[in-house]
C-alpha cells in the first residue's frame, strides 16, 4: 500500500490568516449589532408616531411586541459582542506570542519538543473557534487529458483526508458539479463552528491551470460566511486518495 506523504502546516501564514480572520469576525458581529440597534431606534419612533396619532390599539400592542423583541436583540447581541470581543483578545495575544516564538525558532532554525507542542496546544485552541478546511486538487495526466482528483480535510492538525471526486475544470460544469454537492465537499464546508470559518485551496502543476482560482471563485459565492484563501501551486507532493 502507497503512503501518502503529506505536508506540515505552514505556521507563519497561517497565524497571518487567523490575525485577519479575527479582525474580519468582530467587524461582522458590530455590524450586525449596529443593524440591531438601528431597527428598534426605527420602531420606538413609529411606535411614538402612532401614540400621537392614537391608532388602533391593537396595532399599538403588535408594535410594543416588535420594540421588546428588537430590544431584546440588541442586548443579546451586546452580550455576544462582549464574549467574541474578550475570546478575540485572548487569541489575539496567544497568536502575537506564537508568532514571535515561531519568528525565533526560524531566525535559529531550531525547535524543541516542548515549544513544538506548546504551538500545538495553542493552534489546537485556535481551531475550536474556527473552522479551518483545506481543499487540495491533485491533477493526473491521462493520455490528452488531466484529471482533477479533489480531496479535503476539516481538522488541519490530525484530520484525515477525504475524497471529493473528480473535479470538473470548465466553470459551467463546474457550477454543476457544487450544486450537485461537489461529492460530499459542500455539505462538509456548510459544517462550521458558528460560522467562523475559513477555506484554504491549493493545486499541484499537473492540475489544470487556475482550476484552483475557479473554485475559491465559486466557494465565495456559494458560502459568503466562509474566509476563502488561495494558496496557489503547491510545493510540496499533493496526492489525493483515489
Amino acid at each position: 500500500m502507497k503512503r501518502r506523504r503529506r505536508h506540515a502546516l505552514d505556521l507563519l501564514p497561517l497565524l497571518d490568516v487567523f490575525m485577519v480572520v479575527l479582525f474580519v469576525f468582530a467587524t461582522i458581529q458590530e455590524g450586525q449589532l449596529d443593524a440591531s440597534a438601528t431597527a428598534a431606534a426605527a420602531l420606538e419612533a413609529e411606535l411614538q408616531q402612532l401614540r400621537a396619532r392614537q391608532i388602533d390599539p391593537d396595532e399599538l400592542a403588535r408594535l410594543r411586541r416588535a420594540e421588546a423583541t428588537a430590544t431584546a436583540d440588541v442586548a443579546a447581541a451586546r452580550a455576544e459582542l462582549a464574549r467574541a470581543s474578550e475570546t478575540q483578545t485572548e487569541l489575539r495575544a496567544a497568536l502575537e506570542q506564537l508568532r514571535t516564538a515561531a519568528e525565533q525558532a526560524a531566525a535559529t532554525a531550531t525547535t524543541s519538543g516542548a515549544e513544538a507542542l506548546r504551538r500545538q496546544e495553542v493552534l489546537a485552541r485556535l481551531l475550536d473557534h474556527f473552522s479551518v478546511f483545506e481543499i487540495e486538487i491533485d491533477g493526473e495526466l491521462a493520455g490528452d487529458a488531466v484529471v482533477n482528483h479533489c480531496c479535503y480535510r476539516t481538522e488541519p492538525l490530525a484530520g484525515a483526508w477525504k475524497t471529493c471526486g473528480v473535479m470538473p475544470a470548465a466553470t459551467a460544469e463546474l457550477q454543476d458539479w457544487l450544486a450537485d454537492g461537489g461529492a460530499g465537499l459542500a455539505d462538509a464546508l456548510r459544517r462550521t463552528r458558528g460560522g467562523n470559518a475559513m477555506t484554504i485551496v491549493r493545486q499541484n502543476e499537473r492540475a489544470t491551470w487556475r482550476v484552483a482560482r475557479k473554485l475559491e471563485e465559486q466557494l465565495r459565492e456559494r458560502f459568503p460566511e466562509h474566509k476563502i484563501y488561495g494558496d496557489g501551486v503547491a510545493t510540496h507532493s499533493l496526492a489525493c486518495p483515489r
